[in-house]
């Protein structure tokens, strides 16, 4: 009798056990599914923001040629400036 209530016992534990463990696979299923769709988004969003990147790179070599232009016609004007002063200085000693 004690024989058949521990088989009984264990054929129902091992029978939850048999349960739980197809609801953890599947559980473990559905977390690889949306790891997966995650992995995939950002991977997208990584693309974007290399294409963004991209854009700012492209902007700031506009940006440094046209400081570096600025840079050329500033030292050509104090060039100029110093000319206009000299001018100045004749003009005002006539």
């Amino acid at each position: 009798m004690e024989a058949a209530i521990i088989g009984v016992l264990g054929t129902g534990l091992l029978g939850m056990l048999g349960f739980f463990l197809q609801a953890i696979r599947s559980d473990l299923r559905a977390l690889s599914e949306r790891m997966d769709a995650g992995f995939v988004a950002s991977r997208n969003d990584l693309g974007e923001v290399k294409d963004v990147l991209g854009d700012v790179q492209q902007r700031l070599a506009a940006i440094e040629a046209t400081q570096a232009e600025h840079g050329r016609l500033l030292a050509r004007m104090a060039d100029h400036g110093e000319r206009i002063a000299a001018l100045e200085g004749a003009a005002g000693a006539r």
